[in-house]
């Protein structure tokens, strides 16, 4: 289905980017798949199977250094919310919960959402914080928070401008909002153009750079406080199924590496590709 209407953050023309597939705006240079998917869609897509093979080898598995990697991501966000303790934060996108089990130890309360059934269930039934299955725009307010997170989740949402819309109506004034997502701007992804990892539509949909995200967020009543890049805990293990099992269709010798023990390692590492913003509800 292509991709209608007008640029969600200026109400730009779209025209063709320069990285084949994608449309930009000649506006303010927002950059978007030239897809459109309906809420059918992008649930059969965030299957059990998007997290177990499909987009990642094992996100369950993977527990362990997804913690490492959320620790730091809340260091840096417990800076901009004072006495968090007394405070209550909601994710968007809470997944299976491995974020939401580290908040709570800092804030008052902490819950979530996600689109994902399977996702959902196991962050409530196993991980034992609260996070409900469904659609955020469609998510029956509980009261307002003080902080709202999204991570690495702005890029799957069909209409991202209505995401933030309903933040803002969500959060209490002064209240914070952290996202993380591909910089389309960033030097690694302008080099690398259509082979840059993050873009795979239809999973991920909307490509921000620091402009067009600052200028989403300033249009729906934000100030940016915090601009930096999020690295990242990596599995080689992971990393060698992506390559070999899935893009280069060698599972066999992907089964060969993992048996012989070499990939049984990981390491930290920051691209600077991945935005870290932080704003604040005026």
């Amino acid at each position: 289905m292509t991709l209608a209407g007008e640029c969600p953050i200026c109400a730009g023309a779209w025209a063709p980017s320069t990285i084949r597939g994608l449309l930009e705006c000649g506006g303010c240079g927002f950059v978007t798949a030239d897809v459109s998917l309906t809420r059918q869609e992008l649930e059969q897509i965030y299957s059990a199977a998007y997290f177990r093979g499909e987009e990642y080898r094992d996100y369950v598995g993977e527990r362990a250094l997804l913690t490492k990697q959320f620790q730091l991501r809340l260091k840096t966000l417990l800076r901009y919310v004072p006495a968090a303790r007394h405070q209550s934060l909601f994710e968007i996108g809470a997944a299976y919960g491995f974020f939401l089990d580290l908040a709570r130890r800092y804030f008052d309360r902490a819950s979530g959402i996600d689109l994902s059934r399977d996702a959902a269930a196991y962050a409530s039934d196993v991980v034992g914080v609260p996070v409900a299955a469904g659609d955020f725009l469609e998510y029956p307010p509980l009261g307002q928070f003080d902080a709202v997170c999204m991570w690495d989740t702005i890029e799957h949402l069909a209409e991202p401008a209505l995401y933030i819309e309903q933040v803002a109506a969500l959060l209490r004034p002064g209240g914070v909002l952290a996202i993380t997502t591909g910089d389309i701007g960033s030097p690694l992804a302008r080099w690398r153009k259509e082979k840059w990892r993050q873009i795979h539509p239809p999973s991920h949909l909307h490509y921000f750079s620091r402009c067009t995200l600052r200028l989403l967020l300033e249009k729906h009543g934000f100030e940016v406080h915090y601009q930096g890049y999020a690295g990242c805990y990596r599995s080689v293990d992971t990393m060698a199924y992506i390559v070999l099992s899935l893009k280069r269709e060698r599972p066999g010798l992907y089964r060969k590496l993992k048996a012989s023990g070499v990939l049984n390692w990981s390491f930290y590492s920051n691209l600077y590709d991945i935005l870290y913003v932080i704003a604040q509800k005026r």
